[in-house]
């Protein structure tokens, strides 16, 4: 090969290494370029992905202040009239919700001798966040104004007035179209022992239990406030129902009942389960309730509020003491006399009981409100914290074996039905919502149901 020919390829070959040099410096450029922009685009999308994290824990943190909020305006503990017993249960969908209830003592001034009457309500509103929350203070306010503004001491109240005055302030608010409020509001007389109430915007019934008769079903019916029905001055009736001794109503939103399992509806199941517990007290039939009522949903919260109130007038006897003042050693003697009289002296569990109270009566600082209830089936004894004092954890820890149906595994039937036989063998435990109040109950009857 000549010489030239060499150095042409020479030429050729450098000329090809030098193209391949800055090919790769070209590379190498756009690789740092893209690498830098790769970390840029890294940091920044973690910046925002921290950025998010912030914004969801901010909301939750203000969802939990509101819902704090909510709670609050929750009633500490619902007014109980004498020779009845109230139970309540509330469960929001999500942080807050738009179900309320509550019961308070009429106030008729000078005129309260001659008055004892009640006024029971529960709501269902839109939606299940802060705005139902503002529409369930708008919902509260309006009674209470009500009562400040329109209602005179001694005044028949009706609850048809009622709704139309809460109906006729929420049309002047013009709140959206599309929000509903479906409301219940009953006055219960006890010197007439009737619920008289009026109602709009629930499609199921509310329940009335007598222990001598099968279930009934009250349908309330009615339309619900709305801006988009207009007001509807006088078209909510006012009914009334006799509330005999025996008697219990369970009032309830539609949460509860209309929850489904994929195959059902709870009320379906609610009702056969009423019909065989009419005769436990309120606090153990909500409890057996609420157990029965997870084991259908398998412990799923529900897509709805689950609200519920049971009011029961029971027939036995009913004592109420006030453990307060100069005179409590002598309704210390009473109590407890009151125990050793209804209650057979071999009954497995009565020295149980008697420790229990003699416990409690011990601490002085503690005030208490209790009232005893005992029938030919049972006795209960509901024990109402007046103070405040902290006492129910240590008595709780100190006698463990006390049965709380909420936390008993339930035996299940083949329709997944819970079941329970009551009987002699242990001291039932229940408490409110706000557990200021816990119930004991004895068994007298083996396999009571």
């Amino acid at each position: 090969m000549n010489l030239s020919l060499l150095l042409l390829l020479l030429i050729i070959l450098t000329a090809l290494v030098f193209w391949l040099g800055v090919k790769l410096f070209v590379y190498k450029s756009r690789f740092k370029e893209l690498n830098l922009e790769r970390e840029k685009s890294s940091q920044s999308l973690s910046e925002h992905q921290n950025r998010i994290e912030e914004l969801e824990a901010d909301i939750k943190k203000k969802l939990k202040k509101a819902r704090n909020v909510h709670q609050r305006m929750l009633p500490d503990k619902l007014a109980e009239p004498d020779g009845y017993f109230i139970s309540d249960y509330y469960q929001p969908a999500e942080y807050i919700g738009g179900d309320y209830y509550n019961v308070f003592k009429i106030d008729h001034g000078a005129m309260d001798p001659f008055f004892d009457q009640y006024l029971v309500y529960f709501f269902d509103v839109s939606g299940h966040g802060i705005d139902s929350t503002l529409l369930s203070i708008f919902v509260n306010d309006s009674i209470e104004n009500y009562f400040k503004l329109r209602h005179n001491p001694g005044e028949k109240i009706s609850t048809r007035e009622l709704m139309n005055y809460i109906d006729q302030r929420y049309q002047k608010e013009d709140f959206p179209d599309d929000y509903l409020v479906c409301l219940f509001i009953a006055v219960l007389d006890r010197k007439k022992n009737t619920l008289s109430y009026s109602s709009g915007g629930f499609q199921y019934p509310i329940y009335k239990l007598d222990q001598e008769e099968s279930l009934e079903e009250i349908n309330i019916g009615g339309l619900p406030i709305s801006t988009a029905l207009g007001a509807l001055k006088d078209q909510r009736e006012e009914h009334s129902v006799d509330f005999d001794k025996n008697n219990t109503l369970m009032l309830s939103t539609d949460g509860l009942l209309e929850q489904s399992n994929g195959s059902e509806l709870y009320f379906e199941k609610l009702q056969k389960l009423l019909k065989k517990y009419k005769f436990l007290p309120v606090p153990f039939l909500k409890d057996l309730i609420c157990s029965d009522f997870y084991n259908f949903t398998n412990n799923s919260p529900g897509e709805d509020d689950i609200t519920f109130l049971l009011v029961q007038r029971p027939e036995g006897e009913i004592l109420n003491f006030n453990l307060a003042g100069e005179e409590r050693a002598a309704k210390e003697s009473k109590i407890l006399e009151f125990i050793n009289q209804n209650l057979w002296s071999e009954h497995k569990f009565l020295e149980t009981l008697k420790n229990i109270i003699d416990e409690l009566l011990e601490n002085t600082k503690l005030e208490l409100k209790i009232k005893a209830f005992n029938n030919q089936q049972l006795l209960m004894l509901s024990l109402e914290n007046i103070n405040n004092y902290e006492s129910w954890d240590s008595l709780l820890n100190n006698y463990p074996d006390l049965t709380s149906i909420t936390e008993k595994d339930l035996n299940m039937t083949e329709n997944d039905r819970a079941e329970i036989s009551f009987n002699r063998e242990e001291i039932y435990f229940s408490h409110n919502s706000s557990n200021n109040r816990i119930y004991l109950m004895l068994i007298k009857d083996n396999n009571l149901s």
